[in-house]
C-alpha cells in the first residue's frame, strides 16, 4: 500500500509540473515573419536632379521609424535603386522625360545617409537590389528587373515572409509599381503600406488608388 501511495503521489507532482512548466517555442505563438521593402531612398529623389517636393522631411521620419523599430522586428531589410547608365534612354537628352538622374557611381544615386545608417543599426548586410541598368529599359518596379526580382521574390520564399513593410520613393511610380508587381505576384495579403513614410510626386491620390484598388492594409 505505501509503495502505491508513493507512485499516486509522484503521479501527482508530475502532472503539476506539467501544467506549470513553460510552453516550448513550439507551442507558443509566434510573431509574422517581415520584411522591410524601401524603394529608391536615393539622393537624386531627395534633394537632387529629381527631387520630390518635401521628401527630406519624409526620408527622415523613415530613418526615425526605422531607428525606434525593436532588433528583431524585420527578419529581413530589403532596399532597391535605380542604377542607370549615364546616357539611359529615360534622360531627357535622350529622348525620355526624366532629367539625369541616379547615375552609376554618383553621389546622386547612393542610399540617403539616415535611412542607410538606420538599416544598417538592424541588418549590417542588407542588400540594395538595382534596376533600370539596361540602357534601353526604364523599370519603376524592382520586379521589372528580372535579376532583382529573382532575388527578392526568393529572398520572401526562402524567409517565409508574411508581412512586407513597403517605403520610400516615389508613391505614384517606383513604389506604386512595385506594390502592383508585388500584387500580381501573389503576395498582395502580405502587404503593409507605410504611408507616412512614402514620398509622392502627385498629392498622394495614384497611391491611394493603388491601395483601394487591391484593398491593401496601411501600417503606422
Amino acid at each position: 500500500m505505501k509503495a502505491i501511495k508513493m507512485l499516486l503521489l509522484a503521479g501527482v507532482a508530475m502532472l503539476c509540473a506539467c501544467q506549470h512548466a513553460p510552453k516550448s517555442s513550439a507551442t507558443q505563438s509566434t510573431a509574422p515573419k517581415r520584411l522591410l521593402l524601401l524603394v529608391d531612398v536615393q539622393y537624386d529623389f531627395i534633394t537632387g536632379s529629381l527631387a520630390v517636393a518635401g521628401a527630406p522631411a519624409v526620408m527622415d521620419s523613415l530613418a526615425g521609424y526605422i531607428t525606434t523599430q525593436p532588433q528583431g522586428k524585420f527578419d529581413a531589410i530589403v532596399m532597391t535603386a535605380d542604377h542607370h547608365p549615364a546616357d539611359h534612354s529615360s534622360f531627357k537628352d535622350y529622348g525620355g522625360i526624366w532629367p539625369a538622374h541616379c547615375v552609376q557611381n554618383t553621389e546622386g544615386a547612393s542610399i540617403y545617409k539616415s535611412v542607410l545608417d538606420a538599416v544598417k543599426q538592424h541588418d549590417p548586410q542588407a542588400p540594395i537590389l538595382t534596376k533600370g541598368d539596361n540602357v534601353a529599359v526604364d523599370e519603376y518596379s524592382i520586379l521589372a528587373n528580372e535579376a532583382s526580382a529573382k532575388k527578392l521574390l526568393a529572398l520572401i520564399e526562402e524567409k517565409g515572409i508574411q508581412e512586407i513593410y513597403v517605403a520610400g520613393l516615389c508613391g505614384d511610380y517606383c513604389v506604386g509599381n512595385s506594390i502592383k508587381d508585388l500584387v500580381a505576384a501573389g503576395h498582395g495579403d502580405k502587404i503593409r503600406v507605410l504611408t507616412r513614410y512614402i514620398g509622392n510626386i502627385d498629392d498622394g491620390t495614384t497611391l491611394r488608388s493603388i491601395i483601394a484598388e487591391h484593398n491593401l492594409q496601411v501600417a503606422e
